[in-house]
């Protein structure tokens, strides 16, 4: 084993973490990783991805990955420079080229000329067309006009003769209003193992989501990572004791993962996640879901909200 993997694989180990978590977070092939903490970098796909790889492991272990790139450079292969290619040039190819490109530009200037003039000619047509139209809309307006004041005599001599009704303003309803039911959050155990716990999580109305990750009884290192295909970190550090990490829980959830879960509290819009369960390493995961699902599995587990979680005051 080289000495930069030992100082990786001491790093992860000090983290809690073991290589199928490095593998989730880095999204590096477990192989690899191996690879590099032996020292064995021909198992690797190139110089580069060496580099690549190293600089990865070490930010998700807490390293600085420039000062271990720095201090190790000699112990990694170098990258390969690619040689230029000098362009072979063909005089006759360039010459026979130029000489059709200039029957192409004759050809197509040609065209265009006649197409020009043809379009010139539709829009003289065009507009002479649209004048004769405007002439005689105008000589139908001018005969209209002239019977107009016939027609408003007699209309307004029937207004002077008949009744007006004054029209009555609508009378305004005042809006219905329904008593509020009394909703509640449902939160729900969906899995549980010793390396993982699952929770859903079923919120009434359009009322948002939030997990907050409480340090409680010491330091922890805590990793917070979006559950879907991308795997975006959120929060990716040691969390101090006393101070929160408060994120927003989506459709496909968020896995919480820490090295000590005794030293957390998971706390959904103001319920504590708490299956019992304290072991040293765990995730966590949390997904919203409607309360329809969330009944459903609930009557699955034959359990209730408020035995996967407490009232936080």
């Amino acid at each position: 084993m080289s000495e930069l993997g030992q100082m990786l694989k001491k790093a992860r180990l000090e983290k809690g973490l073991s290589l199928d978590d490095v593998q989730e977070a880095t999204k590096i092939r477990r192989r690899y990783l191996e690879a590099i903490e032996e020292g064995d970098y021909n198992v690797l796909p190139g110089s580069f991805y060496v580099r690549a790889f190293v600089k990865t492991y070490a930010e998700t272990v807490g390293l600085n990955p420039d000062e271990i790139l720095q201090y190790y450079r000699n112990t990694m292969p170098v990258e390969e420079q690619e040689q230029p290619v000098e362009p072979m040039i063909r005089n006759k190819r360039k010459v026979q080229h130029s000489e059709g490109f200039g029957k192409w530009a004759t050809t197509l200037l040609m065209w265009s000329f006649v197409i020009l003039i043809l379009v010139i000619l539709y829009i003289v047509a065009n507009q002479a067309s649209k004048g004769d139209e405007s002439k005689s809309i105008d000589n139908t307006n001018v005969s209209e006009g002239a019977q107009q004041p016939a027609e408003n005599t007699g209309n307004a001599g029937n207004g002077s003769n008949g009744n007006t009704e004054e029209p009555v303003p609508p009378t305004e309803q005042e809006p219905v209003t329904e008593p509020e039911q009394n909703q509640e959050m449902l939160i729900v155990q969906e899995s549980s193992t010793s390396r993982m716990n699952t929770f859903v999580v079923a919120a009434p109305g359009d009322q948002p989501l939030k997990v907050e990750i409480k340090g409680v009884g010491g330091d922890s290192w805590l990793g917070v990572t979006e559950r879907d295909q991308n795997g975006k970190r959120l929060f990716w550090n040691t969390l101090e004791n006393g101070k929160s990490q408060v994120v927003d829980i989506t459709e496909q959830g968020v896995n919480i993962r820490t090295g000590r879960a005794d030293l957390i509290e998971v706390i959904v819009n103001g319920q504590t996640l708490d299956d019992g369960d304290k072991t040293s390493s765990k995730t966590i995961r949390v997904r919203a879901v409607s309360e329809e699902e969330a009944k459903q599995l609930q009557e699955q587990a034959g359990t209730s909200n408020t035995g996967a979680a407490t009232e936080t005051p």
